[in-house]
């Protein structure tokens, strides 16, 4: 038997398994772009209301982030008695994500991010368009294979959407849910498919070019010396990573503390980040849209402001995690570092401003997200063609120094706190019924 006859993709029931695909990313992708449109108008009206309530900004940045947080807790704890929560990535190769009590939890998502969380919406929304696939799958009675590339088209309908860009959300979609390996072919086409009429979906509805869903390309020009700055803010990125393990492991240990009190737990959370970002509005929030002004008004916060919201940036990130609000981290962590990137620029100027910005974004990507290959194809978008050489370096450098040294992963810290979370709630919501009889 020849190679190509042995892969799913020379098989008939692949090709109808892709008219599925294309099914299932249309609602995935309208969900998403509907998510995502909330959020943003969401913020926008959060200004408003704070203005119009003639409360100091300060306070009502702390109450609506207490409040989310209660609103976080009291949804999670109603979810852990009907909710039985396994390893994500676990469920995604076996074709079983569980799709119960979905839509509950992507309400309780939508309302800490709309709190200020520092956390993102494609956590919740790839669990939900997961949860689809499997639901799909499940109902059209799909063995294991099958169940697992539809449950994984899911996902990437999601990041299509989110981002516009379809191969590169393809390949965050294998890197997110470490699919990223054999058979790569049938993944990949899966997933490209998938991503595409997400990203259709999103152009269809608001008409905007694959910018990478930031809408702020870097232009630039590639040199000689680029190719130094490269590997330099590559290891940047690993230094980056090993300050995330120290930030995430710090706020794991504080907030285990509060195991006990899994309705309060969130509330402490919002507090937190509530109290910072009502002195640091900037921290508030994804960063997806925050990224924009550092662009473009790196210049006029400056280096101390830029290096300290960046940390921050990681430290709300960490706690908003930590203490139980469902979210993902992937623009929470491009914030961090397009705000380190324009502070290095700063410091050093004379590396010119899109190489910084590249290079640290790559090289966070890469060592922080570990999802090189996502973040050079969204960075390729991004930035000018000419770029591509210092993220593909940054990148590379930064993925295989902190996969090789075990520096911090936010991909894993979102896991773990994943798995915390389920398990305080799930295991009080037992104690809950036991006292009941």
């Amino acid at each position: 038997m020849r190679l190509e006859e042995s892969q799913p993709i020379a098989q008939a029931g692949y090709v109808r398994l892709l008219l599925w695909v294309a099914v299932i990313s249309l609602p995935i992708g309208l969900l998403t772009v509907t998510y995502v449109w909330i959020i943003h108008h969401g913020a926008e009206v959060y200004h408003d209301v704070a203005s119009s309530f003639g409360v100091p900004a300060w306070l009502f940045t702390i109450i609506v982030a207490a409040f989310g947080g209660l609103v976080v807790g009291v949804g999670l704890r109603f979810l852990g008695e009907h909710r039985d929560e396994g390893d994500f990535a676990a469920g995604i190769a076996e074709g079983k994500v569980s799709y119960k009590g979905m839509g509950i939890l992507l309400l309780i998502s939508l309302v800490g991010i709309l709190s200020g969380a520092s956390v993102g919406p494609e956590g919740p929304l790839g669990h939900a368009g997961a949860g689809i696939g499997s639901w799909l799958a499940e109902k059209r009675g799909y063995q294991k294979e099958q169940a697992r590339l539809l449950t994984l088209s899911g996902v990437s309908a999601v990041f299509g959407a989110f981002l516009g860009t379809p191969i590169s959300a393809a390949l965050m979609t294998l890197e997110f849910t470490r699919q990223l390996t054999v058979p790569i072919y049938a993944n990949l086409i899966v997933t490209t498919v998938a991503a595409l009429f997400g990203a259709i979906i999103m152009f269809v509805i608001t008409h905007a070019p694959p910018t990478g869903a930031t809408g702020y390309p870097i232009e630039g020009a590639f040199t000689v010396m680029s190719i130094f700055w490269a590997l330099i803010l590559g290891l940047v990125g690993l230094a980056w990573a090993f300050l995330f393990k120290i930030i995430f492991a710090v706020s794991r240990k504080l907030a285990a503390r509060l195991d006990g009190f899994t309705t309060l737990k969130p509330v402490i959370g919002g507090l937190f980040f509530g109290v910072v970002g009502a002195f640091l509005p900037l921290t508030l929030f994804s960063g997806q849209y925050e990224l924009g002004y550092i662009l473009n008004h790196g210049a006029e916060l400056g280096v101390a402001m830029l290096l300290l919201l960046a940390v921050l940036k990681l430290i709300t990130l960490s706690v908003s995690l930590a203490t139980g609000f469902p979210g993902g981290f992937v623009f929470p962590v491009f914030f961090s570092a397009g705000a380190l990137g324009y502070a290095i620029h700063l410091i050093f100027p004379f590396i010119p401003l899109p190489v910084s910005m590249v290079g640290t974004l790559a090289g966070v990507g890469g060592g922080v997200m570990r999802m090189p290959f996502a973040i050079m194809l969204l960075l390729g978008v991004l930035s000018s063609p000419a770029l591509l050489p210092v993220s593909i370096i940054s990148a590379l450098t930064s993925f295989m120094t902190a996969t090789f040294l075990d520096a911090g992963s936010a991909r894993r810290a979102m896991e773990e706190s994943q798995a915390d979370m389920w398990e305080n709630y799930i295991e009080d919501a037992a104690r809950a019924s036991r006292r009941s009889h």
